[in-house]
């Protein structure tokens, strides 16, 4: 039986964990120094990719209380206060665009696969070749070591752990409504854009507002609680958007990227953002855990693991999908009124005619988990 060690109980750590123990027979541990569950709503948007991929752990049986499938994104100008469009994604019917609260797919994971029967809480603070170590100095080894413990991973090598401040952060919260949404709302202002959408079935929400902004000491770590965002913010943003500060509580998420691509080395498989933190405005950063999560999956269950095996698989998607994510940063953030006005056309135009909308959104959308490795 294969020892399996996994850094990290995040979603791609227990992704990872759960197609192992649905179809494999291994021998699996899991370590992770926090708590697996936040008390607030953290919302996440999960694309057709990656809904593909949680189909084959049961998804399926997931409380549908308990997520929202998306039926489209609203485009708004906040200069003008107008809606510029809708992004209809009706088309996606077998895999949907999807957004839910990321506590529930943990919880549902950890249950759905008796994770707690494999999880040790326990900090790694140094790993070798396919081994761990803790603070107490006891050693572990494994025939396959991943490590899934995000952007700020202490466990990458020494010329690997770079990561870069983007010159942005992103607010988040949540707060509920007296009626049910259907739509992602895009709200695009200068050096700044806010998303809101539904995590369930019950009007709750998640919101998150990227804005452009000096690093700050005091909040460069995740999870940072501040004050007065009403006051701060209430002028920036138009009143169709108000929603949002019905939030009893902001957390300031300073946005983290790595400088460069790493899936590990000869000895240890990285997945997540600990491999390839992004600016996430694709959403499409649970997705790609996920995506990884299933790829490595299929190359353990195959022995296909080698030498950057997974980053050769991984690499050119990842980068594309880099690219797109940089490229909404500008987009959405647009200063200039010739420029907005030009994006607000090819917006409308995008969204009037659904083969645009699909050959816009088909590299992300189209992920093949059939493929041969």
């Amino acid at each position: 039986m294969k020892k399996i060690g996994i850094v990290g109980a995040g979603i791609s750590g227990l992704v990872l964990a759960s197609l192992l123990k649905k179809n494999g027979n291994y021998q699996i541990s899991i370590f992770e120094k926090d708590n697996l569950i936040n008390k607030n709503i953290n919302g996440i948007q999960v694309s057709p990719n990656a809904t593909k991929v949680l189909n084959k752990i049961n998804f399926n049986i997931f409380d549908k209380n308990k997520f929202y499938s998306l039926n489209g994104i609203n485009f708004y100008d906040c200069s003008s206060n107008k809606k510029i469009a809708t992004m209809n994604l009706n088309y996606l019917q077998e895999n949907s665009y999807i957004a839910l609260n990321r506590n529930d797919l943990i919880s549902f994971l950890l249950k759905e696969f008796s994770l707690n029967e494999n999880l040790i809480q326990k900090e790694v603070i140094e790993i070798g070749r396919q081994s761990i170590k803790f603070k107490d100095n006891e050693k572990l080894s494994f025939d396959t070591l991943v490590i899934a413990d995000g952007i700020f991973s202490k466990l990458r090598s020494k010329k690997n752990k770079n990561i870069l401040y983007s010159g942005y952060s992103a607010f988040r919260g949540f707060f509920k409504t007296t009626y049910q949404k259907n739509h992602v709302d895009l709200w695009m202002g200068k050096d700044f854009h806010l998303v809101n959408y539904p995590v369930d079935k019950k009007q709750n929400n998640s919101f998150t507002l990227i804005k452009k902004m000096s690093k700050i000491d005091e909040i460069s770590s995740y999870g940072f609680e501040i004050k007065n965002f009403y006051n701060d913010y209430k002028n920036m943003l138009p009143i169709g958007a108000h929603d949002i500060f019905q939030t009893s509580q902001v957390a300031v998420w300073p946005i983290y990227k790595m400088k460069n691509l790493y899936y590990g080395d000869d000895y240890n498989v990285f997945i997540g953002d600990s491999a390839h933190g992004f600016i996430p405005t694709r959403a499409q950063g649970a997705a790609q855990a996920i995506e990884d999560s299933f790829e490595l999956y299929r190359m353990i269950s195959s022995n296909k693991i080698f030498m950057n095996n997974l980053d050769q698989v991984r690499k050119k998607r990842i980068n594309k999908i880099i690219k797109k994510s940089e490229n909404n940063l500008f987009i959405f953030h647009i200063f200039f009124l010739p420029l907005r006005v030009t994006r607000n056309l090819i917006i409308k135009l995008i969204c009037t005619f659904k083969i645009l909308t699909k050959i816009i959104n088909s590299y992300i959308f189209d992920f093949d988990i059939e493929k041969k490795l």
